[in-house]
Order: structure tokens, then sequence, then C-alpha cells
């Protein structure tokens, strides 16, 4: 079994911090949701995660092999009937709910992503209208975490305050938010320092910032 903080306990934390509206720094979210190979998962711990949940389409040496199998291992995630996870593709709106769902303990690990979605919609966390199979952009989930976290946007005054070079293409609300975000070490953005707002996570990406909230590495 991966090395990893309780899930139990973190997953208490963020529920708690979501019902009560107190305010919380995210809890241990040390780097950005796009992430190099975490060193305190090593290649022979991760392959043999990836054998027992029979995982096919991920290989130990990926990028993003860790935080998938952290998710694995968690329960959090589990290979379809062939035996893929498909890392790369994009993740819907009922995938990246029922995976937050479960992390914020509003879910089941055996709930369906349709029963997981309505649990994040009570809570104000997904539209109410959210179609489960739709795509989920950047700035979607960017919302989500800022509302499951309780961050208070931060002030910006012009382009210079913002962290991200496309600043136009968000809301001045937005704006303050993914700024919120960015201190926190939630999101850092892209190698050209753009936040790319419209682009969808793929659920590799998805693991790897659900791998952070948990603080896994």
């Amino acid at each position: 079994m991966l090395q990893r903080r309780s899930f139990a306990i973190i997953a208490a934390i963020l529920a708690v911090s979501l019902m009560s509206g107190i305010a919380t720094a995210a809890p241990t979210v040390p780097g950005a949701i796009y992430g190099e190979f975490s060193a305190e998962k090593l290649p022979t711990q991760i392959q043999d995660v990836l054998q027992k949940a029979g995982v096919t389409d991920v290989k130990p040496a990926d990028w993003f092999a860790g935080s998938i199998a952290t998710l694995l291992d968690a329960g959090l995630l589990k290979a379809d009937a062939g035996g893929k996870v498909n890392p790369q593709k994009k993740a819907s709106v009922g995938e990246t709910a029922s995976i937050f769902a479960r992390v914020l303990g509003l879910a089941t690990k055996t709930d369906s992503d349709s029963v997981a979605t309505a649990s994040m919609v009570k809570a104000g966390l997904v539209a109410g209208e959210a179609n489960v199979n739709a795509d989920m952009s950047r700035l979607e989930v960017a919302r989500l975490l800022a509302k499951a976290l309780k961050v208070s946007p931060k002030a910006i005054a012009n382009a210079a305050d913002y962290p991200f070079k496309d600043f136009g293409l968000v809301s001045a609300e937005d704006r303050g938010l993914l700024k919120a975000l960015y201190d926190l070490g939630i999101f850092k953005g892209y190698p050209d320092k753009s936040f790319g707002p419209n682009d969808i996570l793929t659920k590799a990406q998805i693991a790897i910032l659900v791998d952070r909230l948990l603080g896994s590495h």
C-alpha cells in the first residue's frame, strides 16, 4: 500500500470546512495541479498497485502514475472491465464530481457518478442543471475547489496582480478566486504562464490535483 496521509482524516477536514462555513487554508497543497513524478512513490510500489487493480493503460514511469495509483489505492478510481482508467481522457462533470464527492465525504466509494454528482449539487458545489456527461473546464474545477475550501477571492486591481497571462479570458470575480488558489499552490498554470480557463482537465490531471489535496506529496 502506498504511504499517504489518512484519507478519512483529510476527507473529514474538508467536509467540516465545507459544511461549517469557516474559511481554512487548503490542507497541505504544496504544488501545482500539474507536477513531476513523486519521489515518495517508488516505481515498484506503483506497479504493485496498478497490477492489483488490473490497470493496463498506465505504466509506473508515466508522469501521472503515482497519482493514479494513489486514487486507485484509496478507492477513488477504478479500472473498467478492460483494465483501463483512460488517464488522458477528458474528465466529465460526473467523473470529476464523483471523485471530489468521495474526497469530501459527500458520497461513498460505491455511489454512481449520478448519485455523487447529486450530492455535490446538494452541497452547492455543482450546478443543479449539470450534465454528468459534459466536459468540465479548468475554470469550473477551480470554482468547485474554491467553494469546497471556502477560499476568499483576492483583490485584483490590474493584470500585474494576476498570476496568469490570459487576464482577459476570465471575469473579475474569477480572477480573484484563481489568484487565491494560485497563492495556495493549487493551480500554477501552464509553462507559458497561461491558465487556460476553457481547457478540459484529463483524468490524469484530476488525479494529480486530488493526490495533492490528500497531501500524499
